[in-house]
């Protein structure tokens, strides 16, 4: 069995895959567990947003609930990590989203490696949506996440899970934050598009190592996933 080695990133495929709308389950939880603790991507299907805590991966479905993800459960697209911050603060005073973000931002080393984030606390406001699921033939992402609901949780205690991608990296993965929302309860969720923090912990990992696993599916190897508004489409997306 592989070593658990510290904030070794560990990705399966890559958002172009998304783009062009290759959603089917391409490795096993069972499998992408051995990877990691901490991390985020979704599930067969494009069905909801993947997020582990702490060893515990859950599927945020469409009606915004959390569901426990089964070891034979497959995701097209997930990135894990063993999670160890070298890097923590304490928030005893409300902060925006853009405000948690700049203070990582005088704290780490610089936007040219990949880090993973950790927000544990009391929420004033946090704001997110849902991938809902799809069915074959596929539509691309861009029409896939038009119809998402979204959901609005006032003063809701949880975490909030994810990464910081490099610009260079985009195609491969979401430049900038891509972060992940579970309560307390493990109840609801969602992908997070903005937050208000009251009060809770900051923690932070820079990654070391990046490994990233390319399915071998005859329909990932045979598709063209050389959009030439990639870039845009997964801004659009995600945002």
């Amino acid at each position: 069995m592989e070593s658990k080695r510290k904030n070794r990133l560990f990705q399966h495929s890559t958002m172009a895959a998304l783009v062009g709308g290759l959603f089917g389950g391409t490795t096993t939880f069972k499998d992408l567990m051995k990877h990691g603790d901490l991390g985020i991507g979704t599930l067969n299907d494009f069905d909801g947003e993947l997020i582990i805590v702490d060893g515990e991966p859950f599927q945020i479905r469409e009606d915004g609930k959390a569901y426990k993800v089964a070891p034979e459960d497959t995701t097209p697209y997930a990135t894990v990590t063993y999670f160890e911050p070298d890097v923590l603060f304490n928030v005893q005073e409300a902060m925006t989203r853009e405000a948690v973000e700049e203070k990582i931002a005088s704290l780490v080393q610089g936007p040219n490696v990949f880090y993973a984030v950790k927000v544990t606390g009391n929420f004033k406001v946090v704001d997110t949506r849902v991938a809902p699921k799809q069915s074959r033939p596929y539509p691309p992402l861009i029409e896939a996440v038009k119809t998402q609901p979204t959901y609005h949780f006032e003063y809701i205690t949880g975490t909030i899970v994810g990464f910081f991608t490099p610009k260079y990296i985009s195609g491969i993965g979401v430049a900038g934050y891509h972060i992940h929302f579970i309560d307390d309860m493990r109840k609801i969720g969602g992908h997070v598009f903005d937050y208000e923090l009251l009060e809770g912990v900051v923690e932070v990992a820079q990654q070391t190592e990046f490994e990233l696993e390319l399915p071998q599916t005859s329909e990932f190897l045979r598709s063209d996933l050389g959009s030439p508004d990639m870039l845009e489409q997964i801004e659009a997306a995600e945002n």
